[in-house]
């Protein structure tokens, strides 16, 4: 049997669509179709939501940012999500178990379904981490986003644990999610949201970012905020968001309904927040 280095199988789209074949079909079909129509009004608000017209998108995409405000935007988005996002989607993962006991599981499929969703998840979880899935001997946790992003601010000269320049919208969003931290439902809606945030304003930040020196948009941006089909490099996000979205179908209770709607909503008020204190203190950035 021939040695395998590789971890291709673990993106290819039969190892994805075996996975959530498996996760709809743990529904009766009735169940799936209303719970879908449900995860998809959820998604169209967030589609809908002021955050992702926010004028930072523009000023970022026209490169209108000095790089002290850059280096101010960075500091403070490693403290909000940078941080903490792998602990997030661990917690989810761990949380899965819950699965077991779901309601709208078949019984049968109960047990098994927390091994479908946690597979699901370590796609993420692997990408996040460093593994090259093409050749896995390039696998690195020095390749992981996080050292990524330290590295990032590292040739920024910033200090991730000087705190002094953190704004309270920073703080406020790693305390919301460590609010959530033992839901598995809240959990796959914050971390779904956060995909599409990351997503948007990954991009935007890589395009400003890459005006003052392209070393810059090497590591964290290499895997981030790339636009362009077929790149060697091209991260996985919209097909993470896309499996946490299916996983939350999985599991929506209609009876939460509201708390879902609500709680979509204030984490997206807390980004909205975050990128809008991002516009008046960067200008006066001359300390970092």
């Amino acid at each position: 049997m021939p040695y395998m280095n590789t971890f291709s199988f673990t993106q290819s789209e039969q190892t994805r669509t075996e996975l959530l074949h498996f996760i709809q079909n743990s529904l009766n079909a009735e169940l799936w179709k209303t719970n879908t129509q449900a995860v998809n009004a959820l998604k169209q608000s967030i589609a809908d939501h002021a955050l992702f017209q926010h004028p930072m998108l523009q000023k970022l995409h026209q490169c209108q940012l000095s790089l002290e405000q850059l280096k101010f935007i960075h500091l403070n988005y490693f403290t909000a999500i940078v941080k903490n996002f792998t602990d997030a989607l661990s917690m989810a993962i761990y949380q899965a178990c819950g699965l077991e006991k779901c309601p709208n599981i078949d019984a049968g499929k109960r047990i098994a379904s927390k091994i479908y969703a946690r597979y699901l998840l370590s796609l993420n979880l692997m990408d996040e981490l460093g593994f090259n899935t093409r050749q896995l001997e390039k696998s690195s946790a020095a390749k992981s986003h996080l050292v990524y992003f330290l590295t990032l601010l590292q040739q920024l000269n910033l200090d991730p644990a000087n705190h002094q320049q953190t704004e309270p919208e920073a703080f406020a969003l790693a305390q919301f999610i460590q609010k959530h931290i033992n839901s598995y439902a809240d959990l796959l809606l914050i971390l779904a949201c956060t995909e599409l945030q990351v997503i948007k304003f990954s991009e935007a930040l890589r395009n400003n970012v890459s005006v003052y020196d392209r070393l810059f948009t090497e590591g964290y941006y290499a895997c981030h905020g790339i636009a362009e089909q077929g790149s060697a490099e091209l991260a996985n996000d919209d097909n993470h968001e896309d499996d946490i979205w299916a996983l939350l179908t999985q599991c929506y209770s209609q009876e939460n309904e509201l708390h879902f709607m609500q709680l979509q909503s204030e984490y997206l008020e807390l980004w909205n927040h975050f990128w809008s204190k991002m516009q008046p203190h960067a200008a006066s950035l001359e300390t970092l």
